[in-house]
């Protein structure tokens, strides 16, 4: 019998399902990310090569026992939805309309088995396919944002901010304040999804005041 996928969006459904207008708090387990970090406009050259390394490596791994590759520990998995954490240089407020002093890290869940030597191995597979001078930046870490709240919002990325702004007030009405990075899912391609449908998660983690 062939063995399921690992996919962590059933494993953890809540991390993944969200309510349009309506914040819910949930916790979030420690996860494994292989995640790229840079700064500046989201629309900019630097975050589109590196969502592409990302996912050109990804997807590697996968194909890697398919062309013979032992891999100690190997599970088939579904490719995450993308996630991006978000900041601002000097530790200002967040504020997404100031795009030239973003900070992010965008990544994807991964199981366990990978690991940063298995990461260098498929970086060199996927150089056989494309150069890109973002795969040397991709890495292994850990997420561990513990309790936090989330609202679904449905649209163009550019109108987040009415959600963002419900999200922050719910989070203070419940005696809680921001502890880490803002948060974002993104359950649709936009490549495939017309911009008024698009849907993303966003998280922000939290602790009591």
């Amino acid at each position: 019998m062939e063995s399921e996928k690992f996919d962590i969006t059933l494993i953890y459904p809540k991390l993944y399902k969200a309510k349009q207008g309506a914040v819910e708090v949930i916790d979030v387990p420690m996860l494994r990310i292989l995640a790229i970090s840079g700064e500046g406009d989201p629309k900019g050259p630097s975050f589109q090569q590196s969502i592409e390394a990302l996912y050109s490596v990804v997807y590697s791994i996968l194909a890697m026992p398919k062309s013979g590759v032992q891999i100690e520990g190997f599970v088939d998995f579904k490719v995450s939805p993308l996630e991006t954490l978000w900041s601002m240089r000097g530790g200002q407020e967040m504020d997404i309309s100031k795009k030239d002093e973003l900070l992010w890290e965008i990544f994807v869940v991964v199981p366990g088995f990978v690991n940063q030597k298995l990461v260098n191995m498929a970086v060199l597979k996927a150089k056989e396919h494309k150069e890109n001078d973002k795969y040397e930046s991709l890495h292994i870490s850990s997420l561990q944002e513990k309790k936090s709240a989330q609202i679904l919002h449905v649209g163009s990325y550019a109108t987040e901010a009415k959600d963002i702004e419900s999200l922050h007030k719910s989070i203070k009405r419940r005696g809680y304040k921001p502890s880490a990075r803002h948060h974002e899912i993104y359950l649709s391609d936009p490549t495939r999804t017309k911009t008024g449908r698009l849907k993303t998660i966003i998280r922000q983690p939290i602790i009591k005041i």
